[in-house]
């Protein structure tokens, strides 16, 4: 390309009057420039971050009188951690020492430093391990790293922001007050032997495979709700302890209560995604006789759910859906159990009656959003809301048990109470376990005859008092219609009942008459030659003869044979005819219990 071309031309132009010279740039110069101007402000604005080692974020924390510092579009390395030195603190400030050549000054807590706050903007790093800081507040934002450790960390407050971690993020050995996980992205998070003293809130952050939480122990309430992608993803809560929650701040909601309540829910496993395997291991959750909740709920299906080994002392709510199996077994439930929302698609479950006996599965119901939805129409101080938030996650539940007159009031949950007793025994049914489908069944009817007491006692009726008193007989006779041998108990005491009172009346069998047997006995208590021997025989066999003619007539009566003319008279008589009646009507009541158990 010619100079010409490039930079622009003398153009001499004359004209008969006079002769000018003017300068006209050409179209290539022109695209020159601009094409300069965008690629010198391009190259500026993605250059690489600056690459620093992470000794040297260690040496300003250590020798800063600030207390804050903030970093900022920086390409970390880690130039001096180990695992064998993030195990043993001595041999991690001794390599720390060696790269910055200075005195570490620590305690017990990890290293000493007046910085307090330390801001952590657009980090980039490989592998990166943070270890053996006390600090006041630490936050991460928009951070990219391969893998990312917190090790023996100690802070007041842990804030991540839209974190991403290509693999794995790792929490070991370190204690928080606050915690909070925003929007951020894991390959896999792992918490290891840590303690979460105040509020643990994970809002919608990413796992695309693993997560696992071990050893750890929350003090004051937790929200986990990661949010799951991946071809196969996986949570695990094993050996953690969770304490109650120690803030009781009342409220008052119009839909649940009357009065202001304190509602506590110790911590909410709000899921979401599409998850493989959830599972609660060994886990204890601890109140103080108050109501606190375990809320577990999921807004996509969970190919499995496994809870097992668990001290529940809080109350157990489960509002997911579970596609293929569910296994809910060796766990200690002193609490209630809210089943009404759980869904269970598949068909090989594991549970077993007795981790529900005792009037433990309850209803619940849970106002949506409550503290953070505008259109609530809350009007709270923002302190206020704040507390309420950690105390309940925000989600306020109310438990419906079925105990009381007040309850009964609500004829929805009710239902919901009724409703997840019958799914219950439907899956102890499905899997053949007679004994369990039968408990439950008890327990269910047992509820509902607490229900028709409430209703004939607060309306009356004479159907309603029938209705109840019938299920009370049906209870006592056979248990509802699970238990033929307790019938069969009690129609042989009704039937020795009207034997005895037979036995003093005369009837056409007697070979006889009371008059006779009374002289019998007046001849067997007095004394004379003949002996005792004798009179007591004479007396045994009519004693006997007429003993048995009275079970006879009861059987003959309970059983409704039919005797042609009623071989008695007077009062028995009767009495014959009632016996007839209980007797069919208890032996219908056993026939289809009978048949109940039969055909299971």
């Amino acid at each position: 390309m010619s100079i010409n071309s490039l930079f622009g031309y003398w153009k001499y132009q004359s004209t008969k009057t006079m002769r000018s010279i003017r300068l006209e740039p050409s179209p290539s110069v022109l695209f020159f420039f601009i094409f300069s101007l965008l690629f010198f402000s391009e190259s500026k604005a993605f250059q690489a971050p600056k690459r620093v080692m992470l000794s040297e974020i260690y040496r300003q924390i250590i020798q800063s009188e600030e207390g804050v510092l903030q970093f900022k579009g920086l390409y970390l390395q880690d130039d001096f951690t180990t695992t064998k030195n993030l195990k043993n603190p001595e041999l991690f400030y001794q390599a720390l020492k060696e790269k910055i050549k200075i005195d570490i000054p620590f305690d017990s807590l990890g290293i000493k430093t007046s910085v307090e706050v330390v801001y952590l903007d657009d980090i980039t790093a490989k592998n990166i391990s943070f270890a053996f800081l006390n600090l006041g507040w630490l936050e991460f934002k928009v951070g990219h790293f391969e893998r990312l450790n917190f090790h023996s960390i100690k802070a007041d407050t842990v804030f991540m922001d839209s974190v991403y971690v290509n693999y794995a993020f790792r929490i070991e050995d370190s204690e928080f007050n606050e915690f909070s996980d925003i929007e951020s992205s894991y390959q896999s998070q792992y918490i290891y032997r840590s303690e979460f003293n105040g509020y643990y809130n994970m809002y919608r952050s990413r796992i695309h495979e693993e997560f696992y939480i071990y050893d750890s122990r929350f003090k004051e309430g937790a929200h986990i709700g990661p949010h799951f992608e991946g071809t196969f993803t996986d949570f695990l809560a094993s050996g953690n302890t969770f304490e109650p929650i120690d803030s009781a701040l009342p409220f008052y909601l119009e839909e649940i209560s009357p009065d202001s309540v304190v509602y506590k829910t110790q911590v909410v496993f709000n899921i979401f995604g599409q998850l493989n395997q959830f599972s609660l291991e060994d886990n204890e959750f601890f109140s103080k006789g108050d109501e606190q909740f375990v809320y577990l709920t999921s807004a996509g299906a969970c190919e499995g759910m496994s809870i097992a080994g668990n001290l529940f002392q809080s109350h157990l709510y489960l509002a997911s859906t579970i596609s293929v199996r569910l296994d809910f077994v060796e766990n200690k439930t002193l609490g209630n159990l809210v089943l009404s929302e759980l869904i269970l698609e598949g068909k090989n479950n594991d549970l077993s009656w007795s981790q529900f006996e005792g009037f433990r599965l309850a209803a619940a119901t849970i106002p949506a959003e409550m503290f953070t939805d505008p259109n609530q129409g809350y009007e709270l101080p923002d302190e206020q809301i704040n507390r309420l938030f950690r105390q309940t996650s925000n989600f306020a539940i109310k438990a419906f048990r079925g105990l009381t007159e007040e309850e009964f009031e609500d004829e929805i949950l009710y239902q919901r109470l009724i409703s997840s007793y019958y799914r219950l025994y439907k899956v102890f049914k499905e899997n053949g376990q007679i004994a369990d489908a039968n408990h439950t069944y008890v327990e269910m009817k047992d509820v509902q005859l607490r229900h028709l007491k409430y209703k004939y006692v607060g309306y009356g009726g004479l159907e309603n008092w029938i209705q109840w008193r019938l299920n009370q007989l049906l209870k006592a006779y056979t248990d509802y219609g699970t238990n033929p041998s307790q019938a069969i108990r009690i129609s042989i005491f009704v039937l020795f009942i009207f034997a005895i009172f037979y036995f003093f009346f005369p009837s056409e069998w007697d070979t006889k008459s009371k008059g006779q047997l009374i002289s019998d006995y007046k001849i067997f208590i007095e004394k004379n030659q003949h002996g005792y021997f004798k009179p007591f025989l004479k007396l045994g066999l009519g004693f006997s003869v007429s003993l048995i003619n009275a079970i006879t007539l009861s059987l003959n009566s309970f059983v409704t044979l039919g005797f042609g003319s009623i071989p008695t008279s007077g009062l028995a008589r009767y009495v014959c005819i009632l016996q007839g009646f209980i007797g069919w009507f208890l032996l219908s009541v056993f026939t289809a219990s009978l048949i109940n158990q039969v055909m299971f």
